[in-house]
């Protein structure tokens, strides 16, 4: 039977952070240190047309400056950033909050392209991305006897 070594650790935090809860409540979070950015996998569709791939990537709340694509023959790579800085100042009483998301997401693809004529458009948090085909795949029917 294998025994997880960090499962006493990850009891640990999880009764660090129930006494936390107990003692401290909604300010808790403004007292705890701030945790390492989170990198989120997006939602994304991979569609062959014949001709072309086109790559639908969801990106909610991005600005299409920080999307970084990268293609080859037969991989795509997509990273986008998120930051926010919020302030709020009540009389004597300021609040300054900031966060930091990373989406990355890697895919091979279904068949060759050429990166050097693909398009990419972002409207309202999606992301299209056609790559041309280098050689056009042909289908041919064969007959059962």
């Amino acid at each position: 039977m294998w025994i997880d070594p960090f499962e006493e650790l990850r009891s640990l935090e999880r009764r660090m952070n129930r006494l936390f809860e107990e003692l401290l409540g909604e300010q808790r979070q403004t007292l705890l240190p701030m945790r390492a950015p989170e990198v989120r996998q997006p939602f994304a569709d991979i569609i062959d047309t014949g001709k072309e791939i086109k790559v639908t990537v969801e990106l909610p709340g991005v600005d299409k400056e920080n999307i970084q694509i990268n293609a080859t023959e037969t991989s795509l790579e997509i990273k986008a950033e998120v930051k926010r800085e919020e302030e709020e100042k009540r009389g004597d009483y300021v609040r300054k909050e900031r966060s930091y998301s990373v989406f990355q997401r890697s895919f091979s693809l279904p068949a060759e392209v050429d990166p050097s004529k693909a398009k990419a458009t972002y409207k309202n948090g999606v992301l299209e991305i056609t790559l041309p085909k280098i050689k056009e795949e042909k289908k041919t029917s064969i007959k059962v006897e």
